[in-house]
């Protein structure tokens, strides 16, 4: 009878901790990254609007913030250390309600164009733990604030919270309704833009030419390879040619991330 009851106290202390269990990376879990070690990513994108001003090549660097988000900036160093990011499409326009004050986000890394000009799902079989506020998450406090980089997810509340995994969006100008609801996790430190082929702009924050390029991007509705439509999709390809990170001597390859 004492064991039994020995066993079923075990049993309900097992229990007990997975119910309370978050699923968040505990303090013990994640790496000992310094304010000014955070990892800087550099997105480089070539597109040309069809506008007769040619072809335009931008390199964006974003600090990445560790502490606020560290199962969303270690994936997100390890994917792009992988080199999956290169040659992923920018595949949303998010424009607002039409003028360049209210442009709000684009959105990339999920889908890359194929030799027969097809739209290819790339999309990884995991998701990671959604990083912020509404999820029950209190140390990340970021906002969505014009030159922050932040990550898609299914839209929607409850279990969707946690449905992150490799797609993320550069936000242009505020947008209240997703504080708190999705993973913020960097910021823009700098870009550098050339247009067809002339001499580099190099500036803090987002590069206006840049801004103003994804205001007048047309639009249009396209089919994915194997099923599924995209709507919001450039028309005229805006490629990732090349991501690199600086993660200054911090190892992320075996950093723990919490995946669902």
């Amino acid at each position: 009878m004492k064991k039994f009851f020995l066993l079923m106290l075990t049993v309900v202390m097992i229990f007990s901790l997975t119910a309370c269990s978050t699923g968040f990376l505990s303090d013990n879990d994640m790496l000992n990254v310094p304010e000014d070690k955070n990892p800087v990513v550099t997105f480089t994108l070539e597109y040309d609007n069809n506008d007769g001003l040619g072809k335009r090549i931008v390199e964006l660097s974003y600090v990445l913030y560790y502490n606020k988000a560290p199962s969303t900036v270690a994936n997100f160093v390890q994917l792009v250390q992988s080199g999956y990011y290169k040659n992923k499409i920018i595949h949303s326009a998010n424009m607002g309600d039409g003028s360049v004050e209210n442009l709000s986000y684009i959105t990339g890394g999920q889908y890359y164009i194929d030799e027969n000009d097809q739209i290819v799902n790339d999309k990884k079989n995991y998701y990671i733990k959604g990083e912020f506020e509404a999820n029950q998450w209190d140390k990340n406090d970021m906002k969505h604030v014009p030159g922050v980089l932040a990550m898609d997810r299914i839209s929607g509340s409850g279990a969707v919270f946690d449905t992150a995994s490799t797609a993320f969006y550069m936000v242009f100008n505020e947008n209240v309704e997703r504080n708190g609801n999705y993973c913020v996790f960097g910021e823009i430190v700098s870009s550098k833009g050339s247009l067809n082929g002339g001499e580099a702009v190099v500036c803090e924050g987002l590069w206006q030419r840049f801004v103003n390029d994804m205001f007048n991007v047309s639009t249009e509705s396209r089919s994915v390879k194997d099923g599924g439509t995209l709507s919001n999709v450039p028309e005229h390809s805006i490629v990732f040619t090349n991501v690199t990170v600086e993660t200054f001597g911090i190892d992320y390859s075996k950093a723990k991330v919490a995946k669902m």
